[in-house]
């Protein structure tokens, strides 16, 4: 592509694009996910920690919201919406190119999304652990995994539908919150390069309509437990999709969902790489992109 890789310029544009991905007006849409979580997930988790009378983990109300079916769809949705211009192609981009060169702009641009990424996730775990007014442990609160039993009237409720067994009784809760984080990132990041492959296309209505369908297909597939929910992220982030209630066998092995991952951003990440070296930036507000 003509051009040496260079890391203070990957980094300018990185940050740059950052500062003006965290102060759009638009951010405010992941405030109003944090409280759609508090209200669907957190609350009514404090509810049954109270009847329990023992406080929750401080990292269960995450869990819960980041193996959700209902917020498989929202979290990613919402990302979506907050980086649907992404690669921003415009204004001083030229500006960046003719400095930088093409594949230190795209680099930096794969900087930006990941710290972003983090950033998201990182703020509704932190905001989750507040509201959760729970208490550091290694293990799984006592509320969680033994509400059933105390309240066996109330067994196979809301809650239990939030943390089920799959994963309290097959996956310590560290893990649980590394596994959440990580392959939620990795879905995150293959919605990213699918918007910027089809943004570097001239297609960017074709990118956002493709990330859409991979969501919502995701989601639906999940509901309605079939097999070809494998095919989609949204499945392959679900943890508690891939063990059974009681049994140590998994249903599919985790380590299955981190590498249909890594094939599919490492094939997107190429395929951004050889459409790149044949972009043109001329006229590019004009060209629809």
């Amino acid at each position: 592509m003509g051009n040496k890789l260079k890391l203070y310029a990957i980094w300018n544009v990185a940050k740059s694009e950052f500062i003006k991905w965290i102060t759009n007006p638009r951010i405010i849409i992941a405030g109003v996910l944090i409280m759609f979580i508090r209200s669907f997930a957190v609350l009514p988790m404090l509810e049954q920690s109270e009847k329990y009378g023992e406080p929750l983990n401080v990292m269960e109300p995450f869990i819960a919201a980041g193996n959700s079916g209902m917020l498989a769809l929202f979290l990613p949705l919402v990302f979506l919406l907050l980086i649907s211009d992404f690669p921003i192609m415009g204004g001083n981009t030229i500006f960046f190119i003719n400095r930088t060169g093409k594949l230190n702009w795209f680099l930096g641009q794969i900087v930006f999304i990941i710290i972003s990424i983090f950033v998201y996730i990182g703020t509704i775990l932190l905001s989750c652990m507040v509201m959760s007014k729970g208490t550091f442990s290694a293990e799984w609160s006592n509320a969680i995994t033994k509400f059933n039993a105390a309240f066996p009237d109330e067994a196979g409720g809301f809650v239990s539908k939030l943390i089920p067994s799959n994963l309290y009784n097959q996956i310590p809760i560290l893990n649980a919150v590394i596994g959440t984080v990580l392959l939620i990132a990795m879905y995150l990041l293959t919605l990213a390069l699918l918007l910027c492959l089809m943004k570097m296309l001239y297609l960017r209505g074709a990118g956002l309509l493709s990330a859409l369908t991979v969501i919502v297909l995701g989601a639906a597939s999940c509901s309605l437990k079939i097999n070809v929910m494998w095919i989609f992220p949204t499945a392959n982030t679900l943890m508690w999709l891939h063990y059974k209630e009681i049994l140590k066998e998994p249903i599919t092995p985790v380590e299955n969902s981190f590498l249909y991952f890594l094939i599919l951003i490492a094939v997107l990440f190429t395929a951004n790489l050889f459409v790149l070296r044949n972009l043109q930036f001329i006229n590019i507000e004009q060209d629809g992109m």
